[in-house]
């Protein structure tokens, strides 16, 4: 539809032309200005924010109730504390012996499970692996646990596909720095062994010595046992 440059803000190709302009209200394509494409039974609507899976949710409950240290919480919200060592209870409160911060359900410090909530919120493809942000706000709406956010942010940070796929915004790297170059021959060298060769002449190993200046190789034929070949071994050889 044709539009005047004051009411066109936002300009395309089409909206430009002037030869598709109304030329009255019964011009028959008035009717075809504003259609609803998907309609409510040509799509389903689905939640985003799906809840998590039954299994888990009972295991945090269960956990709760049993866990000791959720248990030792109870009780010091029940003489009336106000801090129990590094945790603060102004906010927390026992509802038929569940442990709640505000209206947030208490994750028990266990980490194998913690572990099992953030994958469950974060894996989940209609959020699609979303960031650290958005990941605690969700688990936040419902859990809490001490070092929520620390948590988290460790789990996303050795995600597997959240590294391939997304581009790190960390602070560049510094540029690396070379090594000196030496001033005379074999003041610097470069040490590395060459093992699980086939046995010849009781030898299955090579010791590799290179000169950094001047790349000179020496080689010398060893043997590694099943014990890690010992620093003291590598000076005598070095030292023939």
């Amino acid at each position: 539809m044709y539009r005047s440059d004051k009411q066109n803000i936002k300009i395309d190709a089409l909206t430009r032309r002037a030869d598709v302009v109304l030329r009255d209200s019964e011009d028959e394509r008035i009717h075809y200005q504003w259609i609803t494409i998907l309609t409510s039974n040509r799509m389903k609507i689905a939640d985003l924010e799906k809840n998590i899976s039954e299994s888990i949710y009972k295991q945090i409950l269960e956990t709760n109730e049993i866990d000791e240290n959720c248990t030792l919480l109870r009780e010091a919200i029940a003489r009336d504390e106000t801090q129990y060592e590094s945790i603060k209870l102004k906010n927390c409160r026992v509802q038929n012996e569940i442990l709640y911060k505000d209206s947030q359900l208490w994750v028990s410090f266990n980490e194998l499970l913690q572990m099992n909530l953030i994958r469950e919120i974060h894996d989940q493809s209609s959020v699609d692996h979303s960031d650290i942000l958005r990941t605690v706000k969700v688990i936040k709406r419902n859990y809490y646990w001490s070092f929520m956010r620390k948590t988290i942010d460790r789990y996303i940070r050795n995600c597997y596909i959240c590294q391939r796929s997304k581009t790190s915004r960390n602070k560049s790297n510094d540029l690396l720095q070379s090594l000196s170059i030496s001033e005379q021959r074999w003041q610097d060298i470069a040490i590395n062994f060459i093992i699980d060769l086939s046995d010849s002449s009781e030898y299955n190993a090579i010791l590799t010595i290179i000169c950094r200046l001047s790349k000179k190789r020496h080689y010398i034929s060893c043997i590694t046992d099943d014990e890690d070949i010992t620093v003291e071994k590598t000076a005598e050889m070095l030292i023939q």
